[in-house]
């Protein structure tokens, strides 16, 4: 029998054996056998000298653990943010097995596409600031109903020169509804897997109050956009002339194709096919992958000759963009993106990943592109 001051043996047997309190440098801690079907034991300090405290935590101990094994719990909780960075890998893996089935949104369960991909890493590492210590079964939908104000707060709470460039200071209604709903999308998916119990009702999550609709902009308005865009091509300096260029043939393809932003970015030369319509004029139809999954759309005709120019600048600026990229592997040791074959691509040969900053130095452009 244990007795404290070290006068008997340093460790006792509670519930017939089921519990065994120890001693360990002037604390008790008390173990307790995982049960049938699984391996180790449950460890926790009662961090308390006092053997008759000591044995009380223990026997309280015991009793959480029956309630969590007849109730399917992990008798370990792990932390939220252990939970969701094995969630991303899983998507990660997903993509990476290029599952993602064209024409197809998760018929034959989830997959994920590099559209996917990008907002799953975004929202995670809100999620990760926000409460990635917690443990799992100290989730609740209080914490989740919390989670909206601090998000609202977060880039105010931020010194300006710290703020990301081009970060929304203000999160619109329908982010904060689509990262409240990314993380229920989490627990349950770590309740799938028994890191939390699938009995515990957590559905908490922000619904957009209000929805605004993006207005149109006239003909004339886009013929402004136009216009500007190409005075600026006019009097650009040498270094400036290729961004510029690309950016009116980027708004070009925009507005002939229908395809969006994102789309746009990801992609290829190789996604481009050209064909002859059924008025014998030459065009381009392009197999783009956004956040609807993967869709076929054709150009207009009468901009078929801006993909024209387009792959043109591309072919023109292969040794300088090769160049580039040898330079900045003798460089710099940071993550440099992929040097694939973008149809867009930024003045350095690599993948665009916002173009917001070569908008909002033109107002006008940035006002309309904003409402598009």
């Amino acid at each position: 029998m244990l007795k404290h001051g070290y006068t008997y043996s340093n460790e006792e047997r509670l519930l017939d054996g089921k519990v065994q309190l120890q001693l360990r440098k002037s604390i008790f801690y008390a173990r307790i056998y995982k049960g049938e079907g699984t391996r180790g034991y449950v460890w926790k300090s009662m961090r308390t000298r006092d053997i008759e405290v000591a044995r009380q935590k223990a026997m309280q101990f015991a009793a959480a653990i029956e309630w969590k094994k007849e109730n399917n719990i992990p008798l370990v909780s792990p932390t939220f943010s252990r939970v969701l960075n094995e969630y991303v890998a899983v998507r990660e893996a997903q993509y990476e097995r290029g599952n993602y089935v064209r024409g197809k949104r998760k018929a034959a369960g989830q997959q994920t596409s590099v559209y996917n991909l990008y907002q799953i890493k975004r929202k995670a590492k809100f999620w990760h600031e926000y409460m990635g210590s917690t443990q799992m079964h100290k989730v609740t939908n209080a914490l989740l109903r919390d989670y909206v104000d601090w998000r609202r707060d977060y880039y105010h709470r931020m010194k300006p020169e710290k703020r990301p460039r081009n970060c929304a200071l203000n999160p619109a209604d329908k982010t904060l509804q689509d990262e409240t709903v990314f993380a229920l999308s989490v627990l349950k998916w770590a309740a799938e897997r028994g890191y939390v119990s699938e009995s515990k009702k957590l559905d908490c999550y922000y619904k957009a109050e209000r929805t605004t609709a993006r207005p149109h902009f006239t003909q004339a308005d886009y013929a402004k956009v136009i216009d500007t865009l190409q005075a600026r091509i006019e009097a650009a300096t040498s270094k400036q002339r290729y961004m510029r260029e690309m950016l009116l043939d980027y708004v070009l393809v925009a507005r002939a194709s229908g395809a969006r932003v994102g789309e746009l970015n990801n992609m290829r030369e190789t996604d481009l096919t050209e064909f002859e319509d059924e008025q014998g004029r030459r065009n381009y139809r392009f197999a783009v992958d956004g956040k609807t999954g993967e869709r076929e759309v054709v150009l207009s005709a009468d901009a078929a000759h801006v993909i024209d120019r387009v792959l043109a600048r591309n072919t023109a600026m292969q040794a300088e963009w090769a160049a580039t990229a040898q330079t900045d592997k003798k460089q710099t040791n940071r993550k440099q993106a992929v040097h694939g074959n973008w149809l867009f691509r930024m003045a350095d040969g690599n993948k665009i990943i916002s173009l917001v900053d070569q908008f909002e130095v033109v107002p006008l452009v940035w006002t309309v592109w904003r409402l598009s």
